[in-house]
């Protein structure tokens, strides 16, 4: 029985070799090439949609050309020819840009003494996504970063895409950068080199504050401005900014979307404890748009931070977020964090935002703003969209409280009327409590009350007189037309007018009188 079953089991196979079904192992190979290949067409539809490389990236390998002439240049630098290193240099990120064009050029800057430029340099390198992993470059790289610069600024430069950017007559990068250009503080010649054509213009640069500049090839016209800025404020003993990568992050956080980042001498400000008048003086003191607050909350293998933006010229709190770097060495996490950064700037600056006016009588009552003083009326500044607690207070005056509501991109007034406080007598010397409590005389309040009553009934009967005066005295009997006599009551009714006033007065006066106090 079992060798029939074998012997079907054979013809089987057979018949399946014959028919096809079975392949050899040249039809299994030509049928792994097909996959493969179907998979290679995938992933090349699949760059197709992906986002152009950066400055300095370096996916694929060095062009032997480029390579060459980074191997003069640093046989050059070993030898002291520098200027003949910075040319070849120069030469080989032109034929190509990668990070490693980069590192070199560092390399020569430093060797020049020109730290600025240095350190610029190495900070793009590191910056470089797609960047050879070289631990030695990287470590001498992250060593220049740290060196103590003298006074510097960023500049941001936009122009054509793979632009080669010139500071100075000296090539620094291509567009678009990943990093603004860190230079020293002052005057600079900026040039564009695009198509073998040039655009130039010159910038200055403040300490601690950044520029922006605009190149137009087509009409070579230059625009420059200012950035918004933000600085990053820290709890004391923090320390953040010694850890080199996470103010790194910071940096690139707020570069995602557009914010220069005020950091005076590479530094984050401090403030005890975060409270938001110090936050809003830090940031006015760096010139500064907006104050992130960064307090640390440790945790095992790394640190929960909590994110608090403040805008100045609003002076709350625009925008809150949260980031965690487990640990926060590493450079994926060290992204995450970057990118929390760029999410609350980006919700911070996106908040709508209206005018509010407020004007008073009598002026230079003192403003708050859901409890914070913002000046004296009239008083015209920025607040959020959304409603709004006033509070408005002078001396002498009651205390007001007002709400409105701000629509965004629109103007809202409010104008407040203070009414003056009740004015307390006050006390005599030597007169307690209870002596200024003391009634008044019963004959008195009994003779005003009379008085007062009298008054008001003789005012009724004299009203009553005058307004019956020159009636006809009734019947009138038809068929008379005509009134034979007349009432004659206003001499009566405006004396009896006159005296009721006297006595409602009187018994008013008499009541009022305060109690003689004996001293």
């Amino acid at each position: 029985m079992s060798l029939r079953v074998g012997r079907l089991a054979v013809l089987v196979v057979l018949t399946l070799v014959a028919m096809g079904w079975v392949a050899s192992p040249e039809a299994w190979a030509r049928r792994s090439r097909s996959k493969s290949g179907a998979t290679s067409s995938k992933r090349k539809r699949a760059d197709k949609h992906k986002p152009p490389a950066s400055e300095g990236a370096t996916e694929r390998p060095l062009k032997p050309k480029t390579q060459a002439l980074l191997d003069e240049a640093g046989e050059a630098l070993t030898a002291g020819e520098l200027d003949m290193a910075q040319k070849k240099a120069e030469s080989a990120y032109k034929k190509q840009a990668s990070g490693e064009a980069l590192f070199v050029l560092g390399q020569i800057a430093q060797a020049q003494g020109q730290i600025v430029v240095a350190q610029d340099l190495f900070r793009r390198y590191l910056a470089d996504p797609g960047g050879t992993v070289d631990l030695a470059k990287r470590t001498l790289a992250q060593r220049g970063v740290t060196q103590p610069l003298p006074q510097t600024g960023d500049l941001y430069i936009a122009g054509d895409k793979d632009a080669l950017v010139y500071i100075d007559d000296r090539l620094l990068g291509s567009l678009p950068l990943l990093l603004p250009l860190r230079v020293s503080a002052g005057t600079h010649a900026v040039s564009l080199l695009s198509g073998g054509r040039p655009s130039r213009g010159k910038v200055e640069v403040p300490q601690g504050q950044a520029r922006e500049m605009r190149f137009d090839s087509l009409t070579g016209a230059v625009l420059v401005s200012v950035p918004p800025s933000v600085v990053f404020v820290q709890e004391p003993g923090a320390n953040l900014d010694r850890e080199s990568g996470l103010l790194a992050a910071l940096e690139k956080g707020s570069q995602l979307v557009g914010y220069a980042a005020a950091l005076p001498d590479h530094k984050l400000d401090v403030c005890e404890p975060l409270a938001p008048d110090c936050l809003l003086e830090a940031a006015r003191r760096s010139a500064a748009g907006y104050a992130l607050s960064i307090r640390v909350q440790p945790i095992p293998s790394g640190n929960d931070l909590q994110l608090s933006l403040w805008d100045v010229q609003v002076g709350e709190l625009a925008a809150q977020d949260s980031a965690r770097c487990m640990p926060c060495s590493d450079e994926g996490q060290l992204a995450s964090v970057a990118e929390r950064v760029a999410a609350v700037l980006r919700s911070g600056r996106s908040r709508p935002r209206g005018m509010l006016t407020v004007t008073s009588i009598p002026s230079a009552a003192q403003l708050s703003l859901s409890g914070r003083l913002l000046g004296k009326t009239p008083w015209k500044g920025s607040v959020f969209a959304g409603q709004q607690q006033l509070e408005l207070t002078a001396t002498g005056y009651e205390r007001q409280q007002l709400l409105t509501t701000v629509a965004p991109g629109q103007q809202a007034s409010v104008s407040a009327l203070l009414l003056p406080e009740l004015a307390s007598e006050p006390r005599p010397r030597g007169v307690s409590a209870l002596s200024l409590a003391t009634s008044r005389p019963l004959w008195r309040v009994v003779t005003g009350a009379a008085a007062i009553g009298a008054g008001i009934l003789m005012i009724g009967l004299g009203g009553s007189g005058l307004a019956s005066d020159g009636q006809c005295v009734p019947p009138l009997v038809p068929p008379a037309v005509v009134c034979r006599e007349r009432i004659q009551s206003a001499t009566l009714g405006g004396s009896l007018l006159g005296v009721g006033l006297g006595l409602s007065v009187g018994g008013v006066v008499l009541i009022a009188i305060p109690p003689r106090v004996d001293r």
